[in-house]
């Protein structure tokens, strides 16, 4: 099947290589640990949507517009996000290497339905409804409210080379911590090292990175994946 954008955009760095290319992705390894003693209880969550102007400054990796917006996309879905988030980067200097890029990431999560929550969700249906109907949606199911099993799980990146994931991407991972992931909640699990990132230099073993984030699990009536 193919995605709505397949963009193989490249990566370059100014001192190390970061590639994009389709390769296994940096959590397989780790699949075990998501579903064994480093995933949390099942909870009731709901998408909720979040939107983020990000600004990459790099001190010795850089990216292409694709190249960056790929590499975010990676990081979130991996992390749990709902397929295909969006991310635009700005190509203020033209189709190649950007200096210093700037991204707008539009993702939406799975969130605890807490009863706060879903209140809030309530107070805002009559605008949804509103706009569903200037958009000629008609009458459509309200989904902000629609619930589905989910549970918190350890992802890990280990920058190697092939990978999705290289040491090059220390920079990248270290800048969006703090301005995107942990404000979607994302946090360090028990057994992550910090990122090591040395400006002008990609240094082995720099990424050894492990994330906990709220997953959507499969239920009942998911249909398997086409091959």
């Amino acid at each position: 099947m193919t995605r709505r954008r397949l963009r193989i955009g490249p990566a370059c760095l100014a001192l190390a290589w970061a590639t994009v290319g389709m390769h296994a992705p940096a959590y397989a390894q780790t699949a075990a640990d998501a579903k064994g003693s480093g995933a949390g209880p099942t909870v009731n969550a709901v998408w909720v949507e979040h939107e983020f102007m990000f600004t990459y400054f790099g001190h010795g990796t850089y990216y292409s517009c694709d190249g960056m917006a790929n590499k975010i996309e990676y990081i979130l879905e991996a992390l749990g996000a709902r397929p295909e988030p969006k991310v635009w980067v700005g190509c203020t200097e033209g189709p190649g290497i950007q200096q210093i890029p700037t991204a707008r990431i539009k993702v939406a999560v799975p969130t605890e339905a807490t009863p706060e929550l879903l209140a809030a969700i309530e107070a805002g249906k009559s605008k949804r409804e509103l706009v569903s109907r200037v958009q000629g949606n008609g009458a459509v199911v309200d989904v902000a409210t629609a619930q589905f099993p989910a549970q918190r799980q350890v992802v890990e990146f280990v920058g190697r080379r092939k990978d999705r994931i290289e040491d090059g991407d220390c920079e990248l991972l270290e800048q969006l911590l703090p301005q995107v992931l942990e404000p979607l909640g994302v946090r360090e699990a028990p057994g992550s090292s910090r990122l090591m990132c040395v400006p002008r230099q990609a240094q082995i073993g720099s990424v050894q990175l492990r994330l906990e984030s709220l997953h959507a699990l499969p239920t009942p009536g998911d249909r398997p994946a086409q091959p």
